[in-house]
């Protein structure tokens, strides 16, 4: 490979690198965004949904009572699916994270060998 093609393969690293860093950066404010959704979903409709307590209901009779106390129960279950789904997601997110950041490292690791040769070329 003469000097003009290393040059050409450092200028598509660099490309390439630039291309995998936005990639990392969108995946970092992606999941921060997920990951804050998450966390508010959990307190503010998980847990006191999980909790609330439907007792008060029963002056109107165990029939009402029941059939809220099964439909909170349900919503749970619901709300229980959908928080694993974004669990595993996220945990997608940063299996990808790492696998770009290991493809950086081999693009930086490709770039600095072109250009030793390259300075070894000019000795």
């Amino acid at each position: 490979m003469n000097r003009s093609e290393k040059r050409l393969e450092i200028k598509k690293l660099d490309e390439q690198l630039k291309e995998y860093e936005n990639d990392l950066i969108m995946l970092e404010e992606s999941y921060k965004v997920i990951k804050l959704d998450y966390e508010s979903i959990v307190k503010d409709v998980y847990e006191p949904t999980k909790t609330y307590d439907m007792t008060p209901l029963k002056i109107y009779g165990n029939d009402i009572y029941e059939g809220a106390e099964e439909h909170r129960k349900k919503i749970v279950v619901g709300i229980r699916k959908n928080l694993k789904d974004t669990e595993k997601f996220m945990s997608e997110l940063l299996v990808a994270k790492k696998n770009i950041q290991k493809a950086i490292q081999e693009c930086e690791g490709k770039k600095k060998a072109f250009e030793a040769e390259l300075d070894i070329s000019v000795l």
